[in-house]
């Protein structure tokens, strides 16, 4: 009867720590769900690495051709910073206040 009672006893607690060991393995800080929040994380870094890369690649380019083609750097120069020609005439027009426009 003891002998019985101590197999059932022992059979209950391990039941119970694998329980215990699972939900660590699944739920705790170091489980597999924050596992796998750690590696969309780490995907979502390595996508935003790659985008910035591509930035930084098409700016270098822009530059290597602002720097070889002196008429480029001076059209962005005239379109960008207003500079303007000795024969040339600037306008400057304000935009309307979309607030006093009324529409039908």
């Amino acid at each position: 009867m003891f002998n019985r009672l101590l197999h059932v006893t022992l059979l209950l607690f391990a039941l119970v720590i694998l329980h215990y060991l699972t939900f660590e393995l699944i739920m705790s800080k170091q489980g597999y769900l924050a596992y796998q929040e750690e590696q969309q994380r780490l995907q979502h870094l390595q996508q935003k690495v790659i985008t910035m890369q591509q930035q930084r690649d098409q700016l270098a380019k822009e530059i290597i051709h602002l720097r070889d083609n002196p008429h480029a750097l001076e059209a962005l120069v005239h379109s960008e910073l207003g500079y303007v020609y000795p024969n040339e005439y600037v306008l400057i027009m304000e935009e309307p206040d979309k607030k006093t426009i009324i529409s039908p």
